[in-house]
């Protein structure tokens, strides 16, 4: 990796977020690779992270479009795994990683995003953050678990298309 002297701006941006929040961040951060954002409380859980790795390759981004963020950091053995982000914390992340969408997996991080960005989401449907196509759940995780739910979550993330 380059040094930060050497970087773009935006570059130097993914750096910076990289480094700030990495605690709470899974997946590529280099500049240009975080085509999609999928926010949660925690980190997914296999259903989860299959069904938006899956849908993300079927929509034509390819199988490691996916930066993974939590509100609270991944590894919960860390210290200070109790500090969740703030909404001028989630801001920084998400317009420092930039990405072109944004998958919103449960009720708490679609309320926490709401107030980054002063305003509302409804429950499991297609909104927008700054313009950017967004996929908002209020529990993708239960969702998954039935057939209709299945059926309702591909259609919500069908618009990120």
């Amino acid at each position: 990796m380059k040094n930060l002297a050497q970087s773009n701006i935006f570059e130097a941006g993914a750096v910076e977020i990289s480094e700030l929040f990495g605690d709470y961040l899974e997946g590529d951060v280099t500049p240009g690779a975080c085509v999609a954002l999928a926010l949660g409380e925690t980190a997914p859980s296999d259903a989860v992270r299959n069904a938006i790795v899956k849908s993300l390759a079927a929509l034509g981004y390819g199988e490691n479009a996916c930066t993974f963020a939590t509100l609270l950091p991944f590894d919960q053995d860390i210290e200070g795994a109790d500090i969740p982000l703030d909404a001028q914390s989630l801001f920084l992340l998400v317009e420092g990683l930039d990405p072109l969408r944004i998958i919103v997996t449960d009720r708490r991080s679609a309320d926490l995003l709401a107030s980054a960005y002063r305003t509302a989401f409804p429950n499991d449907s297609a909104a927008r953050t700054f313009g950017k196509p967004t996929a908002v759940f209020r529990d993708l995780n239960t969702l998954l678990q039935t057939d209709v739910g299945k059926q309702k979550a591909w259609a919500v993330l069908k618009t990120l298309a």
